[in-house]
């Protein structure tokens, strides 16, 4: 949804300074080009949001040695990366093999309840090891 969003408000604020820098008045026209735009734009953010973020809800969990990612088949990860921390809400990147392409997934305090500050604790601790070549996070 966030992502959605984001890019609807893009959409609005890239249209009126288009118009705006063109010349229009403000009126019927710049409101509907805003929102013409913003529609377009919230339509390529959810489907940009489809495609990055898996649909099947997964729980990560750390056995003192690992990240494992439970869901329909467990996965070994080598690597979860906090992309993003806002408080009640996290962008983890997760790494299961050097070569392979990283998933991206959304933790959420709502979803993780209780546990959600030792998550946090464990994922600040415990990122894992860094590849050949990757910058460390």
């Amino acid at each position: 949804m966030l992502i959605t969003l984001l890019h609807a408000l893009t959409g609005a604020l890239l249209a009126a300074w288009l118009a705006l820098h063109a010349g229009w008045q403000p009126g019927l026209g710049l409101a509907l080009s805003c929102l013409v735009a913003a529609a377009l734009l919230a339509a390529l953010g959810r489907w940009l949001a489809a495609r990055a973020l898996p649909a099947e809800p997964g729980r990560l969990r750390w056995d003192g040695q690992r990240w494992l990612l439970a869901g329909a088949q467990d996965l070994a990860l080598q690597r979860v990366v906090v992309a993003l921390d806002l408080g009640l809400w996290m962008l983890l990147r997760l790494h299961a093999a050097p070569d392979a392409p990283p998933q991206w997934r959304v933790a959420g305090a709502r979803g993780a309840q209780a546990a959600w500050h030792g998550l946090r604790l464990a994922l600040a601790a415990h990122a894992g090891t860094v590849a050949d070549g990757e910058a460390p996070a």
